[in-house]
């Protein structure tokens, strides 16, 4: 057997030593999510039921779920919501105008707490996801009444049919109340959901596998530090695709983000834009869609009268605080932030100055640039900027590569710091370079 066959032949075996017990985990996985949810859909679609007891199922559902996902430590997100609850109710008498930020105050300074002093490590990285999607629907909420958007204040059993649904309780995403309202209200049964159901699942366990199996193999330890830096930047991304079909998988399974006519309102990110990106902007707007619709809908909105900077700089305070005292999210995103916002001018200031169509996002309009899209100055300067974003993104992203034992207990500054001296700082560099660049011009 000569060199070329023996290859193969061990890299079939890897496969399938990889792949087997990859999809049989995706599938355990995804298995309780699919019956609670379809549980809760096939009930609410053939049972004539009041409009609490509606609300009712999906608290007790989704609490039946939490507790067979995460066990006891479950009591930890019926504890932030039974407390949010009370608070809500005690600051309505006192003002209707506050709620919203002194909440807000409350429910990230009871994360911190959590994760700094009074739970392990190891069992706040187990519940983080599930706090941080139970902080942003409350502290939705809490906006949303000082906007006057409800015509009267939830009570105990909507409230928490919408903290606690099984839809997207356990890996998100983010809806609002009122859209999880209306889901409740949606009837519908036909193949098209089957399908829908069965295409999520397929996607989200060939991502699980991509980033298991495909990815780690194909960029080999022996090659150059950015290679490798790019592949475990990779594999960390298509985890996340994972997560987010996953959480599109929850949804649809409920009957959550699907019309009355069966199609799907609902995305949670876009892995062509980044995996082949224009800008690092448009990374930051498809990496977590309802994401970036919340800070932008229910924090830069509101802080936006206050100035832009202002605005801007409680977006990343929130953001940040709400992935957790945690050093390597904080500068990932400080740095992503950082990054963004000169790319945004340069791109900005190269587009007036040469009339070249190559700004941060592309013209939606009529574009009014001399070199339309398609010239051969403006695809040399997009391509230019879109690899310089993938440089960002191998760099941002490869942080993220580590042991079982330090996922489990959160990352440190000495992991963050040693993985970008060991890429000698260069995208920090780079951006500082850029930005010399752009008030020369």
């Amino acid at each position: 057997m000569n060199e070329e066959e023996e290859y193969s032949e061990s890299a079939w075996t890897y496969m399938l030593l990889c792949v087997e017990p990859t999809v049989y985990e995706g599938f355990r996985f995804v298995r309780d999510l699919l019956f609670a949810n379809v549980a809760l859909r096939l009930m609410i679609q053939y049972i004539p039921l009041p409009h609490n007891i509606r609300h009712s199922l999906s608290l007790v559902i989704g609490s039946f779920l939490l507790y067979h996902c995460i066990g006891p430590p479950f009591i930890w997100t019926v504890g932030l919501t039974a407390s949010a609850y009370i608070l809500i109710i005690l600051l309505s008498f006192v003002t209707k105008k506050w709620r919203g930020l002194l909440v807000s105050v409350f429910v990230i300074s009871f994360l911190l707490l959590c994760e700094v002093h009074i739970l392990h490590p190891k069992l706040w990285q187990q519940i983080r996801g599930i706090q941080m999607i139970a902080a942003m629907k409350i502290i939705s909420v809490a906006i949303e009444l000082d906007r006057d958007l409800f015509k009267k204040m939830l009570n105990p059993v909507e409230f928490g049919g919408y903290l606690l649904c099984p839809a997207n309780s356990v890996i998100g995403p983010w809806i609002s109340y009122h859209h999880y309202n209306n889901y409740l209200e949606v009837k519908f049964l036909n193949k098209t959901w089957v399908k829908l159901i069965v295409v999520d699942l397929l996607v989200s366990v060939f991502f699980l596998t991509l980033s298991n199996c495909i990815v780690p193999w194909y960029i080999d330890d022996s090659l150059p530090k950015w290679l490798i830096a790019y592949r475990d930047a990779q594999a960390f991304r298509m985890s996340h695709y994972f997560i987010s079909r996953m959480s599109m998988l929850s949804m649809t399974s409920a009957g959550f983000g699907l019309t009355n006519d069966c199609r799907s309102e609902v995305q949670v990110t876009k892995p062509f834009f980044i995996e082949l990106p224009r800008s690092l902007v448009q990374v930051v707007i498809y990496w977590n869609i309802p994401m970036h619709q919340w800070l932008k809908h229910y924090v830069f909105k509101t802080c936006q009268p206050y100035g832009k900077f202002f605005a801007i700089f409680i977006t990343y305070a929130v953001s940040s605080l709400l992935h957790g005292w945690n050093f390597q999210f904080s500068a990932v995103l400080l740095s992503i932030g950082t990054f963004s916002y000169i790319e945004y001018n340069i791109r900005l200031k190269v587009a007036q100055t040469f009339e070249v169509c190559c700004l941060a996002n592309p013209c939606v309009k009529q574009c009014d640039h001399k070199h339309k899209k398609n010239s051969i100055l403006a695809i040399i300067t997009n391509t230019i900027f879109s690899i310089i974003t993938i440089i960002h993104l191998a760099y941002l992203g490869v942080m993220f590569e580590a042991s079982f034992s330090v996922q489990e207990s959160g990352y440190s500054y000495f992991h963050t710091i040693s993985k970008w001296e060991n890429l000698d700082y260069f995208s920090h560099i780079l951006a500082g370079f850029l930005y010399v660049i752009y008030v020369l011009i």
